[in-house]
């Protein structure tokens, strides 16, 4: 990159290896202040890099949605399961009130009472229809 301050081959001094107990710090202080970022290896691999950020991002996103989904069924249970012990509140208590026994007392209250003979069906010829209707 910079042709300036580069060295020919022949001229740059060969550095000695050295064991990998030292060169962690290296990398570890050139992860924290950022220099690692300008090398040529980094810039060229930064159209992927920032394709595996993006794909990050989205799986964090991920995550909140489904914990968001996952509070939302659960309310949904829970208001599901208030409902139906209402429901069978509500039954019960719609049973009990159409009892013949409880319709009767009901009744008696405003004044009425019960009929104990049974109704009695009507019957008409066609032809007495006929002469009722005309009339």
């Amino acid at each position: 990159m910079n042709k300036l301050r580069e060295k020919p081959a022949e001229e740059q001094p060969r550095k000695k290896k050295s064991s990998g107990a030292g060169q962690v710090p290296r990398a570890l202080i050139g992860i924290l202040n950022g220099s690692f970022l300008t090398r040529e290896h980094v810039l060229r691999n930064m159209p992927f890099i920032l394709y595996v950020a993006v794909l990050m991002l989205c799986y964090i996103a991920y995550g909140y949605y489904t914990e968001r989904t996952v509070r939302e069924l659960d309310r949904t249970s829970t208001e599901l399961k208030e409902m139906r012990s209402e429901y069978i509140t509500v039954r019960s208590h719609l049973e009990k009130a159409e009892q013949q026994s409880q319709v009767a007392s009901d009744i008696a209250a405003l004044g009425l009472r019960e009929s104990r003979v049974p109704p009695l069906r009507i019957r008409v010829d066609e032809d007495e229809l006929s002469t009722l209707t005309e009339r």
